[in-house]
């Protein structure tokens, strides 16, 4: 048998993907260029209505109609209006959901049938592209799905038919759309048959109604805002709001959208995060609370990062990754409880009997053990990636680079950590600490010299092999009196009190 060429193959998808372009074309076109757009329109709509009113048939040919509309792309908003001005708020609720349902699974079918194929045939089989669309969607496809249907940040037809196109199940996309149109539907339902109500009856009730459910709409559009305010993320929200970034190209897109040679983010956009709050007198945390965009659009980059390409990248890269997700996430924990007040019971407690100031993280509940910030797919937590990701990797050099939001702890910087210049990067934060007289200090007065050292370097003695070890380290990086100090075997090693104060502005 001849074997089937290259360009044959592809051309079974194409002729699909044409079909489906001229499908949708052509429904488009009927609907906007015959009789039956006078039928789609607002008067249209209220001829219908009358009608239907009228038709003892009614609810199954508002379904099937409203089911057809959806497959065929056409907006359905409209028609969960007349659902719930034509049937009410509890009939019309129970019709929408129905029809909005059918419609959205068609329309999920239909682009399977004819176009995913079609699209991963131009893209290629071995497109790293579509690898890593697909590793995303197995990661977060039912939550991402549910959180859009939630949150409407996509159309809700564009949604049915880009699902359709990307490795979904059908049962997965048509369990979260089951779910997630709920609140939306029962809303637009509900203000639909309250304004129908207002407009024939103006009693105090009626317009009690027509108010209440204005308001929900309100509130419906200001969602993804109210839920970001109070702190609240519902599942997959970091990779739905980062594609949601890209695609609309809103400020960071561009940088967030830029990945190394390994694969990974290049964190150009942290940086820009650093530059506008991390001063010498400490982090702007007030001015990174009020507006937290920038912050919360390179995290969720991180946490669309593929953990393979993080676990296969080179260790430079990993080690930079993790470095400024750990100091992303701290900035976060950080402003998501700005400012930071004393806490209460036993952790209250806790904290008078370790002596914490009452501006610290400590005042957190759970600040370093609880798993609060999504990372390469999987929420973590200060202490995962720290004690669990970064320290096994080897480097003592980390100690001087990550932030734990105290004065004692060394500083940020204005800029993030990057592959290529990891090892200068690194080694000028271990310079900046010795010259630092509140971090390193050496005292030659005395017949026997004492070295006074950051109590941290005591607390994660066994990365730099002991206390001699700390001393050999140290002395890597040091010169003249300093030097002979650390290398003189009858020097003293002292370490100071560490100070959990946080590193605010002072204000």
């Amino acid at each position: 048998m001849a074997e089937v060429t290259a360009p044959a193959r592809r051309a079974g998808p194409l002729m699909k993907l044409g079909l489906l372009v001229v499908f949708i074309t052509g429904m488009f076109l009927i609907a906007t260029q015959t009789p039956l757009s006078a039928y789609l329109t607002r008067e249209g709509i209220f001829q219908f209505m009358d009608w239907l009113r009228d038709y003892p048939w009614a609810p199954v040919v508002f379904v099937a109609l409203y089911a057809g509309a959806t497959a065929l792309a056409v907006p359905g908003t409209i028609l969960t209006l007349a659902g719930g001005a034509v049937f009410g708020f509890w009939w019309g609720t129970l019709l929408n959901m129905l029809a909005a349902n059918i419609g959205a699974s068609a329309a999920f079918l239909l682009a399977r049938t004819l176009g995913r194929d079609s699209v991963r045939s131009l893209m290629g089989s071995d497109s790293r592209a579509l690898e890593k669309l697909d590793n995303v969607v197995t990661r977060h496809g039912f939550q991402g799905l549910l959180t859009l249907r939630l949150i409407p940040l996509v159309p809700f037809n564009a949604l049915n038919f880009g699902s359709g196109l990307l490795p979904l199940s059908w049962r997965t996309y048509a369990t979260a759309t089951l779910i997630g149109i709920v609140p939306g539907t029962a809303i637009y339902t509900f203000f639909a048959d309250a304004l129908l109500e207002g407009s024939r009856e103006a009693s105090t009730q009626a317009l009690v109604r027509v108010f209440i459910a204005g308001g929900l709409l309100v509130l419906l559009s200001f969602l993804p805002a109210l839920l970001k305010r109070l702190g609240i993320r519902l599942p997959g929200m970091g990779i739905i709001l980062f594609s949601f970034a890209l695609s609309t190209g809103s400020p960071g897109a561009a940088a967030q959208e830029s990945r190394s040679a390994s694969g990974l983010p290049d964190h150009t956009a942290f940086t820009a995060v650093l530059a506008h709050v991390v001063t010498d007198a400490g982090v702007d945390y007030k001015g990174l609370a009020a507006d937290q965009s920038a912050l919360d659009r390179y995290l969720a980059g991180l946490e669309a990062t593929d953990p393979a390409v993080v676990a296969a990248a080179p260790l430079d890269d990993r080690l930079a990754y993790w470095i400024n997700a750990y100091n992303a996430c701290m900035l976060k924990r950080v402003v998501s409880h700005y400012p930071i007040r004393p806490a209460r019971g036993l952790l209250a407690i806790t904290n008078a009997a370790a002596r914490r100031p009452a501006n610290s993280v400590w005042q957190i509940e759970n600040v370093f053990t609880g798993a609060h910030c999504p990372v390469a797919g999987a929420e973590r937590s200060q202490d995962e990636i720290e004690h669990e990701i970064i320290r096994p990797l080897g480097d003592p050099r980390i100690h001087f680079a990550i932030n734990c939001a105290a004065i004692s702890c060394p500083p940020l910087t204005r800029e993030a950590y990057r592959a290529g210049t990891l090892g200068e990067q690194l080694d000028a934060r271990v310079m900046a600490f010795i010259g630092d007289p509140a971090q390193f200090s050496v005292d030659v007065s005395g017949g026997r010299p004492t070295v006074r050292v950051n109590v941290l370097l005591d607390w994660f003695k066994e990365d730099f092999g002991g206390h001699d070890g700390v001393r050999t380290f140290l002395a890597r990086y040091a010169e003249g009196a300093v030097l002979e100090a650390l290398e003189n075997p009858e020097a003293r090693l002292v370490f100071s009190d560490y100070d959990w104060t946080l590193n605010d502005l002072p204000r």
